[in-house]
C-alpha cells in the first residue's frame, strides 16, 4: 500500500514537472515585461523563409487578407544567407523552416515599433504548436540575441534562451569557429548588443 502512495506521487510530480516544462515553451512567457493587454494578432500563411529571421507570410483575413507582406523576426538575429551563407545560415534557415513550413498557418504580433527601416514588419511569430518561433530559434543557438528597442516585450527571455544556448554551445555557438552577429550597416531597428537606436 505504502509503494503505491509513493508510486502515484512521484507519477503526480513527474508529470507536473513536463507541464511546467511544456508550457514555457508553448505559451508565450508571462513576466513583468509583457504587456498587461497583449497586441493584437493575427492570422498569416507562410509563404517563404529567406533565412533564419525572416520570413513572408499572407495574412488569412482581414484587410490585407492574401497581400504578401514581409516578416522580420523581433528579438533574433541570424546568420545571413545572401551574398553568401555565413557559418550556419543554412541552418538557422532550416531550423525556421521546420519551425514554419511553407503553407503553414502561424500567429503574428507586433511590438511598440511595427517596422524596420526597410519596411519589414517587425513581429513575435508563433507556430500551430504554439511555440514562440523567435524565443525558439535562439533557444536553439540558430540566431543570436538582438534588441530592437523599443520591442522589449520579451527581451529577459531571449536574453535567457540566448545565454543558455551560448554556454551549452548550441546550434552556432558550437558549430562555427568564431560566432559573431552579423553586421547590419547601421540600420537603427537593428543595432547588435546594446540595441539603441
Amino acid at each position: 500500500m505504502r509503494l503505491t502512495v509513493i508510486g502515484i506521487l512521484l507519477v503526480v510530480a513527474a508529470l507536473g514537472a513536463v507541464w511546467v516544462l511544456a508550457d514555457t515553451f508553448v505559451r508565450p512567457p508571462i513576466s513583468g515585461l509583457v504587456p498587461a493587454s497583449p497586441p493584437p494578432v493575427e492570422s498569416a500563411r507562410v509563404v517563404w523563409v529567406s533565412d533564419g529571421d525572416t520570413m513572408v507570410v499572407s495574412p488569412v483575413d482581414g484587410q490585407y487578407a492574401g497581400r504578401e507582406q514581409r516578416v522580420r523576426l523581433i528579438g533574433i538575429d541570424a546568420p545571413e544567407m545572401h551574398p553568401s551563407p555565413q557559418c550556419w545560415a543554412k541552418k538557422s534557415t532550416d531550423a525556421l523552416l521546420k519551425l514554419a513550413p511553407r503553407g503553414s498557418i502561424v500567429t503574428i504580433a507586433f511590438d511598440e515599433r511595427k517596422f524596420d527601416d526597410y519596411r519589414r514588419q517587425l513581429r513575435y511569430v508563433w507556430n500551430a504548436r504554439g511555440v514562440l518561433v523567435n524565443e525558439s530559434q535562439l533557444a536553439e543557438g540558430n540566431a543570436f540575441f538582438l534588441r530592437v528597442w523599443p520591442n522589449v516585450a520579451y527581451e529577459k527571455e531571449f536574453r535567457q534562451q540566448a545565454e543558455l544556448a551560448r554556454t551549452g554551445k548550441k546550434g552556432l555557438w558550437g558549430g562555427c569557429p568564431d560566432p559573431r552577429p552579423p553586421v547590419h550597416g547601421g540600420n537603427p531597428a537593428v543595432t547588435p548588443r546594446t540595441g539603441q537606436p
